[in-house]
């Protein structure tokens, strides 16, 4: 009796083979009966490229010829088992050595004769051949793709979808609107990747994988070029024929401001540190950011903050000059406080908040109807469980926990829904309270010593102040952000308003 090990692959999806896994193996066993004393002790397969021989089943079906516990080894057609030559013949080799005889179902060929190894070799030569002409297809097929400005197969970026009818990207109606915030908040909010993810997780915007927001999600959308009407393919760009969802200045300016944060670490939102003004103040020569920095005398330790071009590279690339730490905090807090009892300075902001609010409208607006639209989904996804339920079709406890996630969403998606028709009726009825915003003043220092964190003591500063420009020691630019309503802070989300420069 032949001891027979039998061993069928595919590529991809079964669903999607001209001979699947099922198909393979069936015909195999019926091969088998029709031998008479063949006896099959085993069966493995494998869903991977012919290229490779790393694959378990192949190596589980060799370590069963090594231990002598199968005479010949079945495969449906021999590219089954590699479609390359060198491969095939070694394995015949190895085979031979182990008095393992290899045969093909549907090819006239078996390795226990000199003329079966000739025509496995024949075999091998043609499956090799056959994969390098689906290669080049493939190749050619994608590339004219590109050149027509076509999406290739594969993962659609966050933000489109693919139309069933023309097969193009076009963006999608509740994710497009989120990929335009995120690079308004890197690009012109100046927030990092880390505190966008809190946002965005606040505001329960869909993400683009179960885990949720994370800054490695965003600085992947933030470096693809698809959002700008692009298409990458072999290291370089072309153009796409679909739809941009940001315009070419603001990706270039989120790039920058990206390659610069890769460059210098301490350009990062999320860098902990003591010193509070960090990743607010720049240099006005070289336009790079400043950093803390020490110096240690004989009896105590002095704190700075200095240009990070300098500090990196010496006076001779920029002469930006070291400025106190202690005494840049203390005059920006102070400063930062009586511009808030300025109640004049206030009004006329509100003015220029009340134009610049008019620009944004139409955005928050996109937002709700995005975030309104996406309720909807979640709400029929619930009602079509309720009802699978109520026809007895599905158990509730095997969809407890999915019922749990999406009620949650829910009204996460609700609350962000109430603080955009919140800020639509604020910037359409409610100035700011100057006497609100007097009385945020007198409690700012301690507001920044009660922090639970310097981290946290940061991000406050963060929403009340946009830049500091350093000239030299003498000249210190602030811009400062004039809250739109004064209420209680949280640690996730920005405050909007007007941002006029003070000196």
């Amino acid at each position: 009796m032949t001891r027979v090990c039998i061993y069928t692959r595919i590529s991809t999806d079964e669903d999607h083979q001209p001979t699947s896994l099922g198909t393979q193996r069936e015909r195999l066993e019926r091969f088998c009966e029709a031998m008479g004393d063949w006896r099959i002790v085993a069966a493995f397969e494998d869903q991977a490229s012919g290229t490779s021989l790393e694959r378990p089943g192949l190596s589980e079906a060799l370590q069963l010829a090594r231990e002598k516990h199968a005479d010949l080894l079945l495969v449906y057609r021999v590219d089954r088992l590699s479609r390359k030559v060198r491969q095939l013949a070694a394995l015949c080799e190895e085979l031979d050595e182990l008095d393992v005889v290899l045969k093909s179902a549907t090819e006239p060929f078996d390795t226990g004769s000199p003329a079966g190894r000739m025509m496995l070799q024949m075999l091998g030569v043609f499956a090799e051949f056959e994969h390098a002409t689906i290669v080049d297809r493939v190749t050619a097929g994608l590339e004219r793709r590109v050149r027509e400005g076509r999406w290739m197969s594969g993962r659609t970026p966050y933000g489109y979808r693919r139309d069933p009818s023309s097969k193009l990207l076009v963006p999608d109606e509740v994710k497009a609107p989120v990929v335009r915030r995120i690079f308004q908040l890197y690009a012109e909010g100046k927030q990092g990747t880390t505190t966008i993810a809190r946002i965005l997780e606040a505001e329960g915007a869909p993400a683009p994988r179960k885990e949720g927001w994370s800054p490695n999600a965003l600085q992947l959308i933030l470096a693809n070029p698809a959002y700008r009407g692009l298409i990458r393919w072999n290291g370089s760009l072309h153009d796409g024929i679909h739809e941009p969802l940001v315009d070419e200045d603001l990706f270039e300016k989120a790039g920058q401001i990206l390659r610069r944060r890769r460059e210098d670490a301490s350009l990062r939102r999320g860098n902990p540190t003591d010193y509070l003004l960090s990743g607010l103040v720049r240099c006005h020569h070289c336009g790079r950011a400043y950093v803390g920095t020490s110096a240690h005398g004989r009896r105590s330790r002095y704190t700075y903050y200095a240009c990070s071009t300098r500090y990196k590279y010496g006076p001779s690339r920029c002469n930006g000059d070291r400025l106190p730490k202690d005494r840049l905090e203390e005059a920006v807090l102070a400063q930062l406080a009586e511009l808030y009892r300025d109640g004049r300075l206030i009004k006329r902001a509100l003015a220029r908040a009340t134009t610049e609010a008019t620009k944004q409208r139409p955005e928050v607006e996109q937002q709700l109807a995005s975030t309104r639209t996406e309720i909807g989904n979640v709400e029929r996804k619930l009602e079509r469980y309720f009802r699978a339920f109520e026809n007895g079709d599905l158990s509730p406890a095997l969809f407890e926990e999915r019922i749990r996630s999406h009620r949650e969403r829910l009204a996460t998606l609700r609350v962000h829904e109430a603080g955009l028709a919140q800020t639509l009726a604020t910037q359409a009825h409610t100035p700011p309270d100057t006497v609100a915003l007097a009385r945020l003043a007198d409690q700012l220092d301690q507001m920044i010593l009660a922090t639970e964190s310097p981290e946290q003591a940061k991000e406050l500063l963060r929403l009340l102040v946009k830049e500091i420009r350093v000239h030299d020691r003498r000249r210190i630019i602030p811009t400062y952000r004039v809250p739109a309503a004064v209420r209680a802070i949280p640690t996730t989300m920005e405050l909007g308003g007007l941002e006029p420069p003070t000196s």
